[in-house]
């Protein structure tokens, strides 16, 4: 699965401020959201970035149930 960057967007935290979050859309034709400092931090310097798949009911790397970011 691969969900492709759309751009950052910022929200309001109801603890107080604003968070930088990234907005995807995923081939399956849902959108989501991740805190852009998330990114940062599992964002190698090279290759790709996976993440368990926010639209899957199983949320194992090992099974393939990832999310490919792209355009990041």
């Amino acid at each position: 699965m691969k969900a492709k960057f759309v751009k950052e967007i910022i929200v309001n935290d109801p603890d107080g401020g604003t968070i930088e979050m990234s907005l995807f859309k995923h081939e399956n034709g849902g959108m989501f959201a991740i805190d852009s400092s998330y990114i940062v931090q599992v964002l190698p310097e090279e290759g790709d970035c996976w993440i368990p798949d926010p639209f899957s009911d199983h949320h194992n790397i090992e099974t393939n149930y990832v999310v490919k970011l792209t355009g990041v």
